[in-house]
């Protein structure tokens, strides 16, 4: 993508797209007439987003560079974004069908973070990054620590 320079920050455009294939085995409980069996299941799932990133450089020493950087975008989730698993209860030939939480169709994303330089080979960081979407949130803090060797 093309990164447009805005003073001292960059800002780049993306587009990005996901396919997600779950397989769970079948499987078979033990524990009375309470016991579960379930087939093999598969659940696809495609997403798409669009959003911009933006970072920026600021050079504290020689060696210590701090670096903030965001993002903000819209994600959509394709096919059934409703997760289903096809149950019975063991020994009985009827089966039901147990629902999960609806994924959202449409949110936005979220990053927001801050990398520290610290001598010529680490560095360390900390983001957020957030999902919001149809009643939906998913948020999370990260720290990470690289060193180049």
């Amino acid at each position: 993508m093309l990164s447009i320079p805005v003073g001292r920050v960059a800002l780049e455009r993306f587009a990005g797209l996901a396919y997600v294939n779950l397989h769970t085995d079948g499987f078979t409980e033990d524990g009375g007439a309470a016991a579960l069996h379930g087939g093999n299941d598969t659940q696809n799932l495609t997403y798409s987003t669009l959003g911009v990133r933006a970072a920026s450089r600021f050079d504290l020493s020689g060696t210590t560079v701090i670096t903030p950087r965001g993002r903000v975008g819209w994600r959509h989730a394709f096919d059934n974004a409703t997760p289903t698993s096809s149950l019975a209860f063991a020994g009985s030939a009827s089966a039901f069908t147990v629902s999960g939480v609806p994924i959202a169709r449409d949110s936005a994303v979220v990053e927001l973070g801050l990398d520290v330089s610290v001598g010529k080979n680490a560095t360390v960081g900390v983001s957020y990054s957030g999902q919001y979407g149809g009643g939906y949130r998913d948020n999370a803090i990260q720290g990470n620590l690289l060193w180049r060797f």
